[in-house]
């Protein structure tokens, strides 16, 4: 699988530098959390009690007050017309945002979520960091809501869980179907995920050998994008708030095979860009903010 377009990837590092840069000491120390007994140890009975549990221990791992209250409500998915009950539900099921509830929050999950626990993590994790979004007091545009909260998620340590729930192979009424739980596409969150192993310096393995063959690819060729991006790494774990405006660059080893991971896709996280010609004056300074920027990525 492909990366994100070099100017889709140039967004998630800029966003993924501004939520470091404004709350780093939220995140720092953050482990990777994994669908494992060690992170989820708890029984799961598929009853309201279990579901309550399992969002406590989600949002235990976030920097979520411990003292701010959280509940979940379940919703009927519009997607459902209630004669399957194979969990086959359109990506309607997505919920982007939470709801105010006197002192805390009130996480809202489609019923379809239940059946499927990958699924039902996801939803879980990225209802407790819109929480935590909330809580910050970050003003985000409604269309950007399940995006930035999925930043928050990744740097919380969410990034394999939501990594998997961006990609879940299901069984329909019209047959095989790829469920997407996420805002971001499974090539986007695979580089934040990257990143943010190497900003903890978390070895790759712990992450890949949780991952399905659609999820490894992309984190494979996203691993190896940012291995010869060290100095990026470095500004995002020592100086994120340099990286903030987007003013720096890649490497990609030009000729060679990274030079041609990049996807065409543009989405929604990239705004377009219009290009005007410069006049002689213009380019000077230009070349000036360019040496300036190199020096400072060294």
């Amino acid at each position: 699988m492909a990366l994100p377009s070099e100017t889709v990837l140039r967004n998630l590092v800029a966003r993924y530098a501004r939520l470091l840069a404004a709350h780093g000491d939220a995140f720092e120390g953050a482990e990777l959390v994994t669908p494992t007994g060690e992170h989820f140890p708890d029984h799961f009975a598929r009853d309201a009690r279990s579901v309550s549990k399992l969002l406590e221990r989600v949002a235990s791992y976030t920097p979520l007050g411990e003292d701010v209250p959280l509940e979940f409500v379940l919703v009927e998915d519009e997607s459902d017309d209630g004669h399957c009950n194979s969990g086959c539900s359109k990506p309607a099921a997505r919920i982007d945002g939470v709801q105010r509830d006197g002192d805390g929050y009130r996480v809202a999950l489609p019923v379809t979520e239940l059946g499927h626990p990958t699924r039902l993590v996801c939803a879980l994790a990225r209802g407790v960091c819109c929480a935590v979004l909330a809580e910050a007091e970050e003003k985000v545009d409604a269309r950007e809501v399940g995006i930035t909260s999925e930043i928050v998620g990744v740097a919380s340590g969410f990034g394999v869980v939501l990594l998997e729930g961006s990609h879940v192979y299901t069984k329909s009424c019209g047959g095989p179907a790829i469920h997407q739980g996420t805002a971001l596409a499974t090539n986007e969150l695979a580089a934040l995920l990257a990143f943010f192993c190497a900003v903890n310096d978390i070895s790759p393995r712990t992450a890949q050998k949780y991952l399905g063959a659609t999820q490894g690819e992309a984190f494979d060729e996203a691993w190896a994008f940012v291995q010869i991006n060290e100095g990026l790494v470095r500004k995002l774990r020592e100086a994120p708030e340099l990286l903030e405006g987007g003013a720096f660059s890649f490497e990609t080893k030009r000729g060679g095979l990274l030079s041609r991971l990049f996807s065409s896709r543009e989405a929604e996280v990239a705004a377009p860009v219009s290009k005007r010609t410069r006049d002689p004056e213009e380019e000077r300074r230009l070349a000036e903010a360019r040496a300036l920027v190199e020096e400072e990525l060294g």
